[in-house]
This record gives C-alpha cells, structure tokens and sequence, in this order.
C-alpha cells in the first residue's frame, strides 16, 4: 500500500509536504512534521478515516480564537480525540498538558494525546468526573467504533 503522506517537494523555493488530511502542500516545519507522522499512524496503522479528521481548525475559548491540531470526530461527528503537537525539541510538559486540557474544555474529548514526536501520552478521560487513566496507545478505530479487539 502507498503511503498518502510524506510526500514533500520544494515550493518558493520552502520545503513543502502535502497534507491528504487538508489536501494542500503545507510549509514543513519541525511541529509540521511531528503533525503528519501522527495523521500517517492514525490512518495508515490505526484506521482511522481521513474524513473523520480535521487539522489545524479554530475553536473559541472564552471568548479567544485557539486552534487545535488535530481532532478525530466519531460517527456521529462529535469529537473524539484531540491531539496536540509539539516539535521533537519541546519537552512534553505540564504546559502542554494544560494547553490541550483546555481546548478539551471546549470539545469535551474522551481521548486527549500530546506528542511531539519522541515521546507520546494518551490519557481516557471521563468528561463528567475529570478523571483520567493514561493509556499505553490510542485504540484502533474500530475498537472504538465497533467494539473490535
């Protein structure tokens, strides 16, 4: 199977990656990568459907413009996951955390993943308690959808 991502080639003279998820070449900074190896492992290895995905799109949180990088909608087409990205050199911290905590205040989530490529965190949120379990992996799609082991 061919891969649909990593597709690269040089645009105005910037390094450019087309991304299937927005369908466009995309500048390819080091966050931009970590982005796409992510969308690459939820398509290709997780089965997710590209068009359950949207990248890079804005929200409103109380009363500001944010924008998340990834989010995962389930077949109703409410969000289900939310991933932030960071490029390999930031450390994942609690910053981040917080940062992808509150977009999750606004898409209400069940399953929060930060990564910036090196290392990668996925916490099962239950949205009424705050509670949270952290998690080895992100299932595969049809795991979720379906109940499939």
């Amino acid at each position: 199977m061919e891969s649909l991502f990593f597709k690269t080639k040089i645009i105005d003279n910037k390094n450019k990656i087309f991304d299937p998820i927005r369908k466009k070449n995309v500048v390819l900074t080091p966050e931009e990568g970590v982005r796409q190896q992510i969308l690459s492992y939820m398509v290709e290895q997780k089965q997710y459907p590209i068009s359950y995905i949207a990248v890079e799109k804005q929200l409103v949180y109380m009363g500001k413009n944010k924008r998340f990088d990834i989010v995962v909608y389930d077949q109703s087409h409410k969000p289900l996951i939310l991933i932030e990205c960071k490029q390999p050199k930031v450390d994942l911290s609690q910053k981040t955390l917080e940062q992808a905590s509150l977009y999750n205040l606004v898409l209400k989530v069940p399953y929060l993943v930060i990564t910036n490529g090196r290392q990668h965190f996925v916490a099962l949120i239950q949205i009424d308690t705050g509670e949270y379990q952290w998690l080895n992996d992100l299932p595969d799609a049809g795991a979720i959808w379906f109940g499939d082991k």
